[in-house]
């Protein structure tokens, strides 16, 4: 590829925030140019879209919304989703961008009680995604919803006893989900005062960040 690629991050949750997709888009400004957009105005013909945009990596973030809303611009957002899974773009869902890619894949959306705080996964084979952890990783998660089930054409890759699919990957492309927020920092405590009640302020350390940076490097080395 002669140009620099294209990362889209799909700001989810604006317009209540966007820390979220403010931090992926940081993450892959390492290795990509990384443009943030919001779903809100919607999306149109997704493969249009995708291609009008030039996107080369597909990053969608979190949101305070749950995809069982099924506003109109989800579905829409859900119908870009499979067309980039068409299309072969690498793709990384986080929280709800995970469950909305499970849901657009004909997957159940369930209802838990609400968790928040750095809480533990288990990788569960040698997937890049979680290379240079040793067994298990720890991660923030701030969530209800999640997945009933691994998309067909999907294979589980982390797992918790609290959620069973906190991370999956498409068996050919690299499309993962991911149940947890790997992109948020020590200011989290300031965009969000959900987390002051953790009292992890001022010991907010997690695996997140080589996540991240394994994804980059994965995402990178795909589109060459």
């Amino acid at each position: 590829m002669s140009r620099r690629p294209r990362a889209l991050v799909l700001s989810n949750d604006v317009p209540n925030s966007d820390y979220g997709a403010r931090h992926l888009a940081a993450v892959f400004e390492a290795a990509f140019d990384a443009e943030v957009a919001e779903p809100l105005g919607g999306f149109g013909d997704p493969r249009a879209w995708l291609t009008s945009r030039r996107a080369d990596a597909l990053v969608l973030s979190g949101s305070e919304r749950s995809v069982t809303e099924r506003l109109p611009w989800m579905n829409e957002e859900a119908d870009v989703l499979v067309e980039a899974i068409a299309l072969r773009i690498p793709t990384l869902a986080v929280c709800f961008g995970h469950q909305l890619l499970g849901q657009a894949l004909g997957v159940n959306v369930l209802r838990a009680p609400k968790r928040i705080g750095l809480h533990d996964v288990i990788p569960l084979s040698d997937d890049p995604l979680f290379a240079g952890l040793r067994g298990r990783a720890t991660v923030p998660e701030q969530h209800q919803d999640h997945l009933e089930r691994v998309p067909d054409g999907f294979e589980l890759v982390a797992t918790s006893d609290y959620c069973r699919v906190q991370a999956m990957r498409h068996a050919l492309i690299p499309v993962y989900g991911v149940q947890f927020h790997p992109c948020y920092g020590d200011d989290v405590f300031d965009a969000d005062d959900a987390w002051e009640e953790t009292g992890l302020r001022g010991r907010f350390t997690h695996d997140g960040a080589r996540i991240l940076a394994n994804a980059v490097g994965i995402f990178r080395e795909w589109v060459g």
